[in-house]
This record gives structure tokens, sequence and C-alpha cells, in this order.
């Protein structure tokens, strides 16, 4: 028998000694030895000598104490593990297109398949998401290859692969392709194995003809021509002439004949005047030939939003100022805006003179025309700094009254303050004062010519208009850090139903709520603005001090136009889809959003809305959540365009707007608008992590780390509480205690 049989097992000479008794339970154990061996002592005691006896039992005690404490050897081993290999497997429908009569991905994976190595393989498929296993069907709609390489990584951590293989044609749409197409030194995958690429297909073998791209630029203007430029790829058939044709609502528009390039590429433009505004898809289709590996890439519809013709823009200025100067130059810049300015040099007064009208080189100013005539001819008014008496006169209440109906009936209007405005230019009690966002009487004083720094409110934070940055935090942070306005005119406070926007740090007006500095409100069918500070032009020189520019400016001046001429993105009910395109069999997600006149969301909304297609309608309902959105989804079961029309309601039955959009059905498949594998980007991101990058021909044996594996590592664990030694030493030297005890004739 030995030794290591006393100690419950052999132990090897890196095993360490571990305690797996809780503390409290081992104080209980060493509390009642304690108590046993004070009590024998006591008893002892009267009949010496007693030394040896309670030596024996302490070291019993002492003993069954260690045994309890649970004592176990740990011994640390292991073993290494030969290494894995990874065989990745685009499974995306580009994969599956034909190239001499048999799917690219089914002909390169045939070869692969006998150069990997096939002891401890393992094999995945990747798409928009890793799958471990299965044969590939060539079915997936989407490529994204970080994710896949990021998988793995994740999936053998702390592991060393013999090897990484990738099978794809490299025509990813995650990012990383765009990424090594277009930065100089991208950062490349962390992988945990020596990278193989085998690049599946060959340009030269396909035959295919597809519209690659249609270029409107977003928006076009009635009565005006746009021009959609077309581009169009065809491998397998060059040097033909194809027809190109356009269509909008299912009706020609227009047909051109192509002749394609030595290469198969081809490019041909449309020139396009619509006759009404709104939004539209065009779409734009080749003929499907014989041979045509792809016929759903042979169409793309585009939707266009059109406007109408250039926005006419009155300015109106009292006096040359940094703020007029500044604003017109920023309306005169914009091509979309046809402006009208005048401010005013030439007096009533120099009118009424003496002087003849050839003496003064400077036009009347033709208010009478402009606000009797002229004034349904704009879409924005506004008056800087103006003071009307001058000049209105005996005509003031009718020309300042066609203003009124004028934003009634669906323009817009801005007032901006100086010493000639509101309260200062006598507007209160004129039919201006109706459908201004402030209340004017500000009383004594009309004015502060104190410098501040406005605050948002939280109408203001969001609000279109006072929305420079789209983070709300990076908007407020910017608001902060502009300069600081020089002074401002004063109010009796918002008007109602209207929304401050941004207000005054310290400034009250009577009825002690802030006062006022941006507001804006809903008149009709139009809208009105109220700015009453002359100093904007101060907010370019913020910006330009940290090297900036004059973004924040020009964002404003913007946000403000966009916002008072009803641009869609302004509207208080807003239905967009999730995007302009859908394939066949999809859902369609349409957000509706609804808003009140501070641009708040409009919670508990009631919707109705329709879809339309030649004739098939579909209609739906929905609430808007406490946010004012109601997300609404649609089945798209017919290819062509969709025109979408939704009124809102307050839940008390009050009329909250309209909205609408468009969307088109197709039968185009996104994963197969480009089809030539992507060589370049392959052998890029092969040599950014030092693999080996194959094309179709010239397949290898892929590169492996023979090094590679992984440590195993286990745990013996030998409890020596439970070893044989134990128990027998306190059997022996309890026995000795007691057989002591007994001899001095105590029990």
């Amino acid at each position: 028998m030995s030794l290591w049989w006393w100690l419950g097992g052999e132990v090897g000479p890196d095993a360490a000694l571990t305690f797996t008794t809780p503390g409290g339970l081992l104080g209980l154990a060493v509390a009642a030895a304690i108590v046993i061996f004070v009590v024998t002592w006591r008893d002892a005691r009267r009949s010496p000598p007693v030394g040896v006896e309670l030596l024996c039992l302490a070291v019993a005690l002492a003993v069954a104490c260690f045994a309890a404490s649970g004592p176990v050897w740990v011994e640390q081993a292991g073993h290494r593990e030969p290494p894995r290999t990874v065989l990745l497997i685009d499974d995306s429908r580009s994969m599956g297109v034909l190239e001499a009569g048999k799917p690219r991905g089914e002909r390169a994976l045939a070869e692969v398949r006998g150069l990997v190595p096939s002891d401890r393989l393992e094999v995945f498929r990747f798409g928009r998401e890793l799958t471990a296993g299965g044969e590939p069907s060539f079915e997936q709609g989407s490529t994204d290859l970080a994710q896949a390489l990021r998988g793995v990584s994740e999936r053998y951590a702390g592991e060393r692969l013999a090897g990484v293989i990738v099978l794809t044609d490299g025509l990813d749409r995650g990012g990383m392709r765009a990424r090594y197409t277009n930065e100089d030194s991208p950062e490349p995958p962390r992988l945990p194995g020596p990278l193989t690429v085998y690049q599946a297909g060959v340009p030269g073998d396909l035959d295919d003809v597809s519209v690659v791209s249609v270029s409107a630029g977003g928006f076009g203007f009635m009565h005006s021509p746009f021009t959609l430029d077309v581009t169009l790829a065809a491998p397998g058939f060059e040097g033909r002439n194809v027809p190109v044709s356009l269509t909008q609502d299912g009706r020609l528009l227009a047909q051109r004949d192509v002749a394609l390039g030595s290469d198969g590429s081809g490019k041909v433009n449309f020139s396009v005047k619509p006759n009404k505004s709104g939004r539209f898809v065009y779409e734009v289709s080749v003929p499907v030939w014989e041979g045509d590996a792809v016929p759903g890439n042979n169409t793309m519809p585009v939707a266009v939003r059109v406007v109408r013709d250039r926005l006419r823009v009155l300015q109106v200025c009292g006096s040359p100022s940094f703020d007029q100067k500044f604003l017109r130059l920023f309306l005169k810049q914009d091509p979309a805006v046809d402006l009208v300015s005048f401010f005013i040099l030439r007096t009533h007064e120099d009118t009424r003179s003496s002087y003849d009208e050839k003496e003064l080189s400077l036009i009347k100013f033709p208010y009478e025309q402009l606000f009797a005539e002229d004034l349904a001819s704009f879409d924005l008014v506004i008056f800087q700094n103006f003071d009307y008496r001058p000049y209105f006169q005996e005509l003031a209440g009718e020309l300042l009254g066609n203003v009124a109906t004028f934003v009634k009936e669906g323009g817009a209007f801005v007032m901006i303050g100086g010493d000639r405005s509101f309260d200062e230019g006598d507007y209160q009690g004129t039919p201006i004062s109706g459908i201004l966002p402030v209340e004017l009487g500000a009383g004594s004083p009309r004015t502060d010519a104190a410098a501040f720094q406005p605050r948002l409110t939280n109408a203001g934070r969001v609000h279109p208009v006072t929305r420079l940055l789209g983070d709300a935090t990076e908007n407020e942070a910017l608001w902060g850090r502009l300069s600081a306005l020089d002074g401002l005119n004063l109010s009796a406070g918002a008007a109602p139903g209207s929304a401050v926007l941004l207000s005054h740090p310290t400034l009250r007006t009577q009825k002690g709520e802030p006062m006022p500095v941006l507001a804006v409100r809903e008149v009709g069918r139009g809208r009105t603005m109220a700015l009453l500070g002359d100093s904007t032009w101060r907010w370019i020189m913020a910006e330009a001090a940290l090297g900036q520019g004059n973004q924040a400016y020009l964002r404003f001046w913007k946000n403000t136009m966009r916002w008072l001429v009803k641009d869609p993105e302004g509207d208080r009910v807003q239905v967009a889809a999730a995007r302009e395109n859908f394939l066949l069999g999809e859902e369609v997600p349409l957000s509706v959003r609804v808003r009140d006149v501070g641009f708040g969301g409009v919670e508990g909304a009631v919707i109705e809305g329709s879809a339309q297609s030649g004739g098939e309608v579909v209609t739906f309902e929905a609430v808007t959540d406490k946010t004012g959105e109601a997300l609404v989804r649609l089945p798209a079961e017919r290819r062509g365009p969709w025109r979408v029309k939704v009124k809102a309601a307050s839940a008390a039955g009050g009329a909250l707007g309209e909205g609408e959009t468009v969307y088109a059905v197709t039968d185009r498949d996104p994963e197969l608008d480009e089809l030539s594998p992507d060589a370049a980007f392959l052998a890029r991101l092969a040599q950014s992590v030092g693999g080996t990058h194959y094309t179709p021909g010239d397949y290898g044996p892929p590169q492996l780390d023979a090094e590679a594996g992984r440590l195993v590592r286990e745990a013996r664990e030998t409890p020596l509480w439970a070893a044989p030694l134990w128990p027998t030493l306190i059997g022996v030297f309890t026995s000795l205690s007691w057989w002591l005890r007994r001899r001095r004739g105590l029990r």
C-alpha cells in the first residue's frame, strides 16, 4: 500500500491545495473543537498529569478541523487540438447568376472543394448574416462580407485557425467594399487565421443587359425641363444598338436608341417637362433579349419631386444694413429663388419735393403696383425694418389688407426687426397685426438695445426652422455658441395659435412669459414668421471665427424658406415610405408623422389613408403614438408606381392636415444591380491581411498555418478531505487520549 493511497490518489508536482468548505461552516467546526478541548481540559486538570492526554486530543481535533475544511488537490493539465479550417461561401443571389449556362457560385465551389482540406473543415454560408453548415442555395438578398468575417473571429476567439477561406464574387453590399475602394488605407479585418480568397465569376462569361443608374437630381421645376441621365451596362452585347424607353404611370414619354460601346456600356438622357407639381415615378427600361442572364435589372424606376418654377420672393427693406445685405445676398445666390428686392434710398419726401423726375437717379418705390397688382405672383414677402407709413398713407388699409389676404390664401410673410418694424413701425391695429405670430402693443419701451443670447424653447428644439443639426444635443450646443444679437423689438407676447422658437434669456412680457425672439404661425393656408431682431448676420461671424464658414446662418434661412413655402419636409402631416423602390412580395413600411403648430408630435391623431396604383386601391387606418408617429405596413403585390394619400384628424375630429408620397414596386433585385465580379477589391482585401487571392482558372491551394490549433486545458481534482489518512489519525489520537484518561481513573 503506497503513500498516495493514504492521501486519496497520486498528485503531480504542479498541484495546488485549495479548500472548498464555506468559511461559515468551517468556523462552526473550529468553535466546536475549541469547546470540546476546553471542557476536557477543565475536567482533566483535577487529576494531573494531563499534558500527553490533552496533546493527543488537540491533534485529533486539529486533524478533524483540517478535514472539515474540504482540502482538495487541483492539478492543471491540457492538450493541443489539431487546427480547424473555415470555409465561407457567399450565398447571395449574385452568386447564382448564370455563366456559360451554370451558376457562377456552383462552378467555383466544385473546384474549391477539391483544394481545401476536408479534415476538420467547418463550412459557413453568408449573405446578410452568417449561417453554419448546409448547402448554398444562392438565394440570399444581400452580401455583408465584413459581418461574416467578424462573426468567424468572434466564434473562434482565442483559437488560431489553420486558415479562413472565402468564396465570393466580391459584390459586397455591407460597406467593406466601399471602404477598400474609396479609402487609401482602410482598416483590415482581424482574422483568426491566414486568408485565402477564391473569386467566383468571370466578367467575359456573362451576358446581361441592365439599366445601371438613372440620375434625376431628386427634384424638378414645373414647366421647366429637367434631365434624366441613364447609364446602361450590357456585357456580352457589345456594339449592338439598344432601344431605351421612358414611361410615367405606364404612359410612354420617349424612346431613344443607344449604341453600346466596346465595353458594353452606354449612356442616354431624356428631357422631361412636367406640367404640374408633386411627386412622380418615372421608369426607364430596355428589352429582354435572348440569353439575358438577369431580366429583372432591365428596368429602373426613379421618383422625382416636381415643385413650382423658381420661388418668387419680394424683399422690402426700410434702409440699407448688414442684415439686409447678407439676407439679400443669400436669396440672390440661390438658383431656386427669383428675388425682387427694394431698399429705401429715395424717400417719400423726395417724391413730394419740387425735384423733376429726371433729376432723381433712383427709381420710385412702386408700392401700389407691388401690393395691389403683383402681390399674387410672389410666394414669400419679407418686410425687413420697413415703415409703410410714408408710402401707403390713405391706401394703408387696402395694401396691408392685400398682404393679409395673400397669406390667408397660401402665401408666406416674414417681418424682421429694426427701428421701423413691429410697434416701431406702427403696425398695431393694421391687417398685418392680425397675421403676425406675436401680439403688438408692448407699451413703453418698444425696444431693448442690450445684446443677448437667444434661447431655444421646447418648440424650437423640434421645429424644422431652428433644427440646424440633426442631433438634438449638438443642435442646442450650436445655438448656444452663436454670436449674441444686438437688440430686440419688444412685443406683448405670442399670438394665439403661434409657436415661439427662440426667446430672450431674461426679458419677460406683461404676462410674465419669456419675451419672444423668433415665432411662427399658420394663418389660413399660409404661414408667417416674426424675427424681432435685426442682427442674424452676426451668426456668420460666430462660425467663421471657428473656421466653420457660415453654415449656421445659411441653414437657418434655408430651413425658414422651406417651412414658409410649405416644402413637404415642413408639412405638419408627413407620410414617407422606407425607400422609393420595393420588390414584389415585400412589405412596404409607411411612416406617418403628425405635428402641431410648434412641430411637437400629436398623440392620438386618427389617420385615414389610401395607396393607389392603376385601378387598385388599398385603404388603411392608424392612430399616432405619443411621439406623433404611426407605422403602417402594406403588401407590395402589384408592380408599378403607387401614390399614397393620408388625412389626419384629432381625437375630437378636427382636421390636422394632409400628406402624400409615392413609391414604386418592381421585380428588379437590388442584389443583381451589379453583376461583374470585383477582382480589384478582393485582391486588395487579401493583400491587406497578407493573404492570397485566386481568380477563376488560376485556383491553387489555400494558405494554411500548420502550427495553428488551440490548447484545451483540463483541471484534475484529488479530494484530500476524503483520504484514509485523516480518519485513521483521528481514531488513533482520540483512542490514545481516551486510554490515558482511563488510566487516571476518569471516564
